[in-house]
């Protein structure tokens, strides 16, 4: 972008001064031009002797709060709006996974991946130059709550009052049994994701409302109508749910029969796993807070 038309277009005044929406323009401008500089190198011979540029320091991706923002090379859309002495809100159900569980998962990540190259892994912010296979990270997590945002002196009350509702408490198992496809509000991210159906469902619908009646009295949107408690497992960039619910199906096509190793039955209803439930954890920022443990 011409430097030079940019002032001309979006100044607010002849002082030269940018607004804050030319100035987030120019930013996510000089990082496109940066990727495209990037590709510009990958694309290069072979033979020639310049080899690929390495990734942006940390210091330049510092200077850019709001860099998810641009929706380049399929980074993460921001929910909402970066805005100074906010921090975002996130109650959750920890979820680990044990060597046994994730050897019952590896074939079936094996096999999506093969139907839809796409995919890629949780802790994978950007989508990856070519498909290098879906890892599994030590611990997933159910969500009983939208990620929002709250002010600093919001904090110690809406803690206070999550313990308040979850003391008393008692554990229970969670069964999953479906491999089903969801996708964000944005539309920006579809994911592939194991859906807990029967066992573990009504317990976890009513923590959801416990964090609803938290969220409503300051003034926090609820979550949805119908939750439909699960772990997300993989992703692809866009609104591919299309393609994505034909390889839920053929994954829960080899889970019903059998195909891919041993699962639970219960009056003909399969499952992949169960775990019990026995903690919720909010992040606020980049800090953890225990909410919940249950009673051994």
């Amino acid at each position: 972008m011409d430097a030079l038309q940019l002032y001309a277009s979006d100044s607010d005044s002849d002082t030269g001064e940018f607004t804050a929406r030319s100035l987030k323009k120019h930013r996510c401008q000089q990082v496109e031009d940066l990727i495209a500089d990037r590709n510009a190198v990958h694309a290069l011979p072979k033979q020639s002797p310049r080899g690929p540029l390495p990734s942006p320091p940390p210091e330049f991706l510092k200077s850019f709060p709001d860099l998810d923002e641009c929706g380049g090379q399929g980074r993460r859309v921001r929910t909402f709006p970066h805005v100074e002495g906010n921090f975002s809100l996130h109650v959750f159900i920890p979820v680990a996974l044990s060597t046994v569980v994730r050897s019952k998962l590896v074939p079936y990540l094996i096999k999506a991946a093969e139907l839809f190259p796409g995919l890629q892994s949780m802790e994978e912010d950007f989508v990856s130059p070519s498909p290098r296979g879906i890892s599994l990270a030590n611990e997933y997590h159910i969500s009983l709550g939208r990620t929002v945002p709250i002010r600093i002196h919001q904090i110690d009350t809406i803690v206070s009052m999550l313990r308040n509702k979850f003391r008393g408490q008692k554990q229970f198992w969670m069964e999953f049994g479906s491999w089903e496809v969801f996708i964000n509000d944005e539309h920006t991210r579809s994911f592939l994701s194991l859906e807990i159906v029967a066992v573990g469902n009504p317990e976890i619908k009513k923590q959801v409302s416990l964090v609803d009646e938290v969220y409503k009295l300051h003034n926090l949107p609820a979550f949805y109508k119908n939750p439909r408690p699960h772990i997300s497992l993989a992703w692809a960039l866009g609104d591919v749910t299309e393609p994505l619910v034909a390889v839920a199906a053929e994954l829960n096509r080899l889970m019903e029969n059998g195909e891919m190793g041993v699962v639970g039955v219960r009056a003909e209803r399969k499952w992949l796993w169960s775990s019990h439930a026995s903690r919720v954890e909010c992040k606020i920022g980049q800090k953890l807070f225990p909410i919940w443990t249950a009673n051994p």
